[in-house]
């Protein structure tokens, strides 16, 4: 069985649409999940630069010939193991464990615990926040770099999530903290995502 190497850490240099194809293909021929959703918590930025060369997800999985993966197919095994109250069980015994339970460690302990809780609650966010525990918290232990804060509020964004100032100031305490950190204010923050898309559109053009 062949090993796939993590693409995290990879540099926004090294990436080219050939390496986006192929780190593609080598997820799928491992059965990992080549969705979006997955993407953002397992290997952002092979989700990023897919978007990046090729202006969607989709037209990268099209590019490198792998089957868009169908709602029936993504969810085949959250219908069939999980339910939202063993889901919610699970968080608490991790939780009482003292197992760290932001997104990105926990995908390393509990990948599946992760991705039933995605499609049960629609976020590992909205899941902590059904068990009792403090999400806002949980994420502000989550070290914040520029590019994963964009990530995030890119993911935010395709999502339909309110990013509204006031909103996202009472809903997404820590990310609204670290946007104004890192780009002076959350409206800047916004600003550099999209002018990110447009210059990644036209690239493309």
């Amino acid at each position: 069985m062949s090993t796939i190497v993590s693409s995290h850490g990879q540099s926004r240099q090294n990436w080219s649409s050939e390496r986006v194809i192929k780190q593609i293909q080598e997820r799928h021929r491992a059965g990992l999940p080549v969705n979006a959703q997955s993407l953002h918590i397992e290997d952002s930025p092979l989700l990023a630069a897919g978007r990046r060369y090729f202006g969607s997800w989709k037209a990268a999985l099209i590019a490198a010939e792998v089957p868009i993966p169908t709602r029936r197919h993504h969810r085949r095994h959250p219908r069939g193991h999980w339910t939202r109250e063993r889901l919610i069980h699970t968080i608490k015994h991790h939780a009482g464990s003292g197992d760290p339970l932001h997104a990105h460690a926990m995908q390393k302990l509990n990948n599946r615990l992760i991705s039933a809780a995605t499609y049960h609650f629609g976020s590992w966010h909205e899941a902590l926040r059904q068990a009792g525990l403090d999400a806002d918290a949980i994420r502000a232990r989550r070290p914040w770099t520029p590019d994963s804060l964009l990530e995030e509020l890119r993911a935010l964004i395709d999502s339909g999530a309110d990013l509204r100032d006031r909103a996202a100031r009472r809903k997404y305490q820590s990310l609204y903290s670290a946007a104004r950190c890192h780009f002076g204010s959350w409206g800047k923050a916004l600003q550099q995502v999209r002018e990110t898309e447009d210059e990644e559109m036209e690239a493309l053009s």
